[in-house]
């Protein structure tokens, strides 16, 4: 298994300057006659290596360290060594050899020139034959079928004059999903629609505002969460289609669009929250059939084994939070009393759990994005009561504010969206709203946000 750190082989490297040039999984594969399947292994184990997330991050870490060129000249020793064959001189075509005739040969070549000619001849009516064929089954196809449909661009729509805008919807309307996002994609993995819990995975291409399909997760559950860890997103436990906690963990690799399994959780939990620091994958709380947990986790990926952290201070389901200054943050959830505000967060240098300002509301099904390492937007949630604003928390000044959420009609909540943030953009989709499961996807810019509210702090 490829390790962080690691020198990139020959392949690695040819693959690497393949990607700089723009080519494709399948351009890559003809280029160093290899499979698809092989090209993206190679291209797990560059991610890895590299401690990348992205195509544009192993380019960009690759020319830092000097491994590939702006010119786009590969090294030497990045191409595969191929055996050559000394050159063979040709035979001369107008000096006979020594000995020898152009006449003493006349018949014997004229037969063989005549015999070359009639296979010539034959091949040459095959094509002809074959080429007409297919063009008109080409041109029946197209006839029946018509041209092939186009895509049509997306104009993204600003929500009146607040920092909101519509984005594409999604294909499906659900709820409950596991969102991360990787590079400039968007993933909606598993979830709940109206006809039950599905395992369908989609992604959305934020440049290019398109959606497509990806391979279903093999475990369909909802009320789970997912984080990156090493170029994968893992989604540990969720609930399952009879409503039973699982301890199922799954990993998924954007370069090889493939599922695998890793060491399942210590027991069966849904509605934990996830979270990442770049080496050790995090899971709090959550419920297991019985009641709510203040469970803490973590996942070493090089041993594929759960270590059990001190628990929380609350015992809470369908939290939020997220990494901000060495700080896992959980914000929010739901235990036996109902809705809750507590914040509180876990220091993995010290192995111990701190306290927070907590949110002015309590928030149950929320969604949660970090921009920058000091800014935590919490958005929706409200199982138990109206939730009209979101809310940022401040690691710098331990305080929050207020943000509008105009797609809201007064009296109504959002709960169990899905959010993610790329690169500065918050994306906010689907959820239970109005009393059913929705397709919306909203974007929400932060840098643009005004606030309307008075910094809050202390008891909700």
């Amino acid at each position: 298994m490829a390790e962080k750190g690691e020198p990139l082989s020959d392949r690695e490297l040819a693959v690497l300057m393949c990607l700089a040039d723009g080519s494709t999984n399948r351009e890559i594969a003809m280029e160093l006659d290899i499979s698809p399947n092989t090209v993206k292994v190679h291209l797990r184990n560059i991610f890895t290596k590299l401690d990348v997330s992205s195509r544009t991050e192993a380019i960009t870490v690759a020319m830092q360290q000097g491994l590939i060129t702006v010119s786009g000249e590969i090294p030497e020793e990045a191409i595969p060594g191929i055996e050559e064959s000394p050159a063979e001189p040709a035979l001369s075509q107008t000096e006979p050899s020594p000995g020898s005739s152009v006449q003493d040969s006349g018949p014997a070549s004229h037969w063989r020139w005549i015999a070359f000619g009639l296979v010539l001849m034959i091949v040459l009516l095959l094509g002809v034959f074959l080429g007409t064929f297919l063009l008109s089954e080409e041109t029946t196809t197209g006839a029946e079928s018509g041209p092939t449909p186009s895509i049509e661009p997306y104009q993204v729509e600003a929500l009146g004059d607040s920092d909101w805008f519509r984005d594409r919807p999604i294909p499906q309307e659900r709820a409950n999903m596991a969102v991360a996002s990787i590079g400039l994609d968007l993933y909606l993995i598993g979830g709940e629609v109206g006809a039950g819990i599905i395992n369908l995975v989609e992604v959305f291409e934020t440049d290019s505002h398109q959606w497509s399909a990806a391979a279903s997760k093999p475990t369909a559950v909802a009320e789970a969460t997912g984080s990156v860890l090493f170029g994968e997103i893992i989604v540990p436990g969720g609930r399952l289609a009879d409503d039973r906690p699982t301890a199922v963990v799954e990993a998924y690799s954007p370069a090889n669009d493939a599922w695998r399994p890793i060491a399942p959780l210590p027991q069966p939990i849904a509605g934990g929250l996830t979270l990442s620091d770049g080496d050790l994958l995090y899971f709090f709380g959550g419920w297991d059939g019985d009641g709510y947990l203040r469970s803490a986790y973590a996942y070493n990926f090089d041993t594929d084994t759960w270590i059990e952290l001190p628990p929380m201070q609350h015992a809470r389901a369908n939290a939020v939070g997220g990494l901000m200054d060495g700080r896992l943050f959980v914000i929010g959830g739901q235990n036996k009393d109902g809705d809750v505000a507590y914040c509180e967060y876990y220091v993995s240098s010290s192995n111990e759990w701190g306290d927070c300002n907590p949110m002015s509301l309590p928030r149950a099904g929320a969604g949660a994005a970090v921009i920058g390492n000091n800014r935590l937007y919490v958005i929706g949630g409200g199982l138990q009561g109206e939730v009209p604003y979101a809310e940022v928390y401040s690691v710098d000044t331990d305080s929050w504010k207020q943000f509008e959420m105009p797609m809201l009609e007064e009296g109504s909540t959002w709960h169990h969206l899905g959010v993610a943030n790329v690169e500065t953009r918050i994306f906010a989709v689907g959820g239970w709203h109005s009393g059913a499961v929705q397709a919306d996807n909203y974007v929400y810019e932060p840098f643009k946000h005004r606030t309307f509210l008075p910094t809050v702090g202390g008891d909700s």
